[in-house]
């Protein structure tokens, strides 16, 4: 059986750690994309408005199309500790019962020039695009691909939350 998968992007990235993660499972999976809102701001401020966002882009996803079984949604955003500006991500899968599962992912402190831009009201990946004098960062690599020098990508922190998520799925429906 193909299990349909909605995520509730159109961004690359984010849609290459889906299809990562069906293509590591060896289950068989059509993905489908879509532009849904995020239902937060523009760039999230906090792990509880990252999260947010998150689980209302998997809840959009699955009900963008009825044969969607999964809706998976992904967030990146920033939080402060301690006085220090740092990147954050989340991911959420709800399915058609009304279950939702999130994780979170690796953190890593910003650069000044990255969180002052923030901070001044701009989106991580427009000030990004400037620090590394590149184009849409956040579609490709993003910000933890600059930072870590590709050792690290927006798809690889991504694929990470959703192990943790689908770990978590499985363990659960085992228990049932």
């Amino acid at each position: 059986m193909v299990v349909i998968i909605g995520v509730g992007t159109k961004n690359p990235a984010k849609i290459d750690a889906v299809r990562r993660l069906v293509t590591g499972s060896g289950r068989a999976a059509e993905i489908k994309s879509f532009d849904v809102p995020s239902g937060v701001s523009a760039m999230p401020m906090t792990d509880h408005e990252t999260r947010q966002g998150s689980i209302n882009r998997a809840k959009a996803a699955l009900e963008a199309d009825r044969s969607i079984i999964f809706g998976v949604g992904l967030e990146g955003g920033v939080s402060m500790l301690d006085g220090e500006m740092y990147l954050v991500n989340w991911g959420a899968i709800a399915d058609r019962s009304g279950h939702v599962i999130t994780a979170g992912g690796a953190r890593i402190v910003l650069p000044k020039f990255l969180a002052e831009g923030v901070l001044s009201g701009r989106e991580l990946g427009d000030v990004a695009d400037e620090y590394a004098h590149q184009k849409n960062v956040s579609k490709h690599g993003g910000t933890i691909g600059i930072l870590t020098d590709g050792m690290v990508t927006r798809s690889d922190m991504f694929l990470y939350i959703l192990r943790l998520i689908d770990g978590v799925y499985a363990h659960e429906n085992k228990e049932n």
